[in-house]
């Protein structure tokens, strides 16, 4: 089995050092390049093939976001490991640098990049020209950047810096690193497989005490818990993580400051204060008093959001 830690090597020993310069990855304390092709995640930006070091991945339970399709990838630097299996949290090396890009209809709209350095953590958009042959940098402490989509009929929204902070850190605080798709309850066989581990991690399985209440919980992990993890941040919430998603919500009175009512009615989605701001608030013409839930990132509600859960409201 072919592992990062093997293709790095081919990769960084090669005696064609100009091809090792060019990749900014390989040296993530420079400064960010202005194009995603100099970042060095694609061999073929046309085509978004990547570099044989870069590993492509999926978590188990997807964040919604406008509809839009997303291709992530992991780039581990020569010889390091994630270690899931000794460290609580998972320990990320220096070096990692996380990918994570949108694409509408076929066409690249934002690369995300997440990344650890000598200094930390930090963050970084590409947006992508129309002509999807390249992204360039959005530079400095960035603000929201709106994309038209589907001829205007969707506007996505590129995330400031302060949104990338809001949920990363938010979820650091609680879970002590920002990553969120590379975890306990999401990492499925493809890393793992790819050799991105120093030893197997320790996975947890999600399991509700029906399948509908199983797909409640893993739609909460997709899309809810960077910030309802229950932790101490400013931005953190009740929890929503599986342990504690039906005792935080079943019959429990909602603390939001703009309405009341119970997060979760038993049978009666409707009614479900947790239900409403997850289906009912995003939509244009909802005039209620709650605030829409995830509170960012979102232009049009999630299809999937209904039906998940009102199968598990309903059946309570």
């Amino acid at each position: 089995m072919t592992t990062i830690a093997a293709i790095l090597f081919c990769a960084c020993s090669s005696s064609d050092s100009a091809s090792t310069t060019e990749r900014w990855l390989l040296e993530p304390d420079d400064p960010l390049p202005q194009s995603l092709s100099s970042v060095g995640v694609f061999d073929d930006m046309r085509s978004r093939t990547t570099y044989e070091d870069v590993v492509g991945y999926a978590p188990k339970h997807a964040l919604f976001s406008n509809g839009l399709a997303k291709e992530r990838y992991l780039y581990l630097a020569e010889g390091t490991h994630i270690d899931g299996d000794s460290t609580e949290p998972w320990e990320f090396p220096e070096g990692t640098v996380l990918f994570k890009t949108f694409v509408w209809d076929d066409m690249p709209v934002e690369t995300r990049l997440l990344f650890r350095n000598r200094d930390g953590w930090d963050y970084a958009i590409y947006q992508w020209r129309t002509d999807g042959l390249d992204a360039d940098l959005v530079p400095g402490n960035w603000a929201e950047v709106p994309v038209e989509l589907d001829g205007g009929e969707l506007i996505h929204t590129l995330p400031s810096r302060l949104d990338c902070r809001t949920c990363h850190e938010t979820h650091e605080e609680f879970a002590g690193v920002p990553v969120l798709g590379v975890s306990d309850l999401q990492t499925g066989d493809d890393l793992i497989e790819a050799g991105a581990f120093a030893a197997p991690p320790v996975l947890k399985d999600i399991e509700g005490r029906t399948s509908e209440e199983t797909a409640a919980l893993g739609y909460f992990v997709g899309n809810c818990n960077p910030c309802h993890n229950g932790g101490d941040a400013l931005n953190s919430s009740f929890s929503l993580y599986p342990d504690d998603a039906i005792a935080n919500t079943i019959g429990q009175p909602t603390e939001s400051e703009t309405g009341e009512g119970i997060r979760v009615v038993p049978g009666s989605p409707e009614e479900s204060v947790l239900f409403i701001t997850v289906v009912d608030a995003p939509t244009s013409d909802y005039r209620g008093p709650f605030k829409a839930m995830p509170p960012l990132g979102l232009s049009v509600v999630d299809p999937d959001a209904a039906p998940v859960l009102s199968a598990w409201i309903e059946g309570l």
